[in-house]
């Protein structure tokens, strides 16, 4: 069910939309599936690569440990490093920093794919389609440290022929809610903040981000990363929330040819 939770006048009108953002993880894709016991050959390969030794499940304990420091000094500063500064300084310092940094899109893909299985959601490219065939502009905005984990899935999924950017933290090295993430995105469209809609599922990231960067509309795809009865700063109360991706194609009208 779409549900408005600011009035109308006070957001841009769907139909005058002139490109459509969307997050990848947690709304084009499900939350991932963790499984403890996938990560473990995961573990093994990215011993093999940087000469390390032990146990793999506990190295991917203490791995893992390192990335949820470095997860929470990203989101505390708004700051994406490298593929190569994150491996270096943050998971792997105390191995030879050349071959690290050498292997390190390898090694970030590896890690990634150890944390469990990530699916698309099985509307997102059936309305994806469909908003580009309605004459709607499509790109996404994504945090993430992988410099081609988004765009390989997007490829595999389908969805890259109707994607006409992927604006990603990893590359510009700022993450959201940082607006300058959003206004790059719509500088490199050759956008108007205000005529630019984002689509994503978690308010303090997904709204508070576009609606300081000037972005028109934003829209939140309730998932289990919704705070539900929760008091909300009003920067990050959604202007629209749907229930399934499906309901966008009620909210954006096909565009005159």
């Amino acid at each position: 069910m779409i549900r408005s939770l600011r009035s109308p006048s006070t957001y841009l009108k769907p139909v005058d939309t002139e490109i459509i953002f969307f997050d990848k993880g947690g709304t084009l894709s499900k939350p991932v599936i963790k499984d403890v016991e996938l990560g473990t050959p995961y573990f093994k390969k990215i011993m093999d690569i940087i000469g390390a030794e032990g146990n793999p499940d506990t190295f991917g304990a203490e791995i893992s440990r390192r990335d949820k420091d470095y997860k929470k000094w990203a989101l505390d500063s708004w700051i994406e490093l490298s593929e190569e500064d994150r491996c270096t300084k943050h998971l792997f310092p105390e191995y030879p920093r050349e071959l690290v940094i050498e292997n390190a899109e390898e090694l970030t893909l590896l890690f990634s794919h150890s944390k469990g299985i990530r699916a698309l959601r099985s509307e997102a490219l059936p309305v994806i389609k469909e908003l580009y065939k309605r004459k709607y502009r499509i790109g996404i905005i994504s945090n993430t440290v992988s410099r081609v984990l988004v765009p390989g899935e997007l490829e595999e999924a389908g969805i890259s022929p109707f994607v006409e950017n992927v604006v990603m933290s990893s590359i510009l090295g700022i993450r959201k809610p940082d607006p300058l993430i959003f206004k790059e995105a719509a500088e490199i469209a050759g956008v108007l903040p205000e005529k630019c809609v984002y689509i994503g599922d978690q308010p303090n990231r997904d709204v508070e981000g576009p609606r300081r960067s000037g972005f028109g509309m934003n829209v939140i795809l309730k998932t289990s990363n919704y705070p539900e009865n929760t008091s909300m700063p009003e920067i990050q109360k959604p202007d629209i929330i749907i229930d399934n991706l499906m309901e966008l194609l009620e909210l954006f009208p096909p565009k005159a040819s």
